[in-house]
């Protein structure tokens, strides 16, 4: 079964919502870094920068979900996979 015109289509799909939900979770993730740069309590500050981090983290997964798609989508139209 050739899957790759649907996996073209899902990809179409998926990279303006990947877009869009990145940004936002850049939006909240400089949020909390000013939050922090604010907060005087280092045990709560301490806090601020798990949660800083933990973001820094989805984000680097959306980026590497991207990229993996973007290797899909040249995988598709040229009908290999590498």
């Amino acid at each position: 079964m050739d899957t790759r015109d649907e996996a073209l289509k899902l990809y179409k799909e998926v990279i303006p919502k990947l877009l869009s939900c990145g940004t936002e979770i850049d939006d909240m993730f400089r949020r909390f870094r000013e939050l922090r740069l604010l907060e005087d309590d280092l045990s709560f500050e301490g806090a601020l920068l798990r949660v800083e981090h933990s973001f820094f983290m989805v984000v680097q997964s959306l980026n590497i979900l991207r990229e993996n798609l973007k290797l899909l989508e040249v995988a598709a139209k040229k009908k290999e996979i590498e």
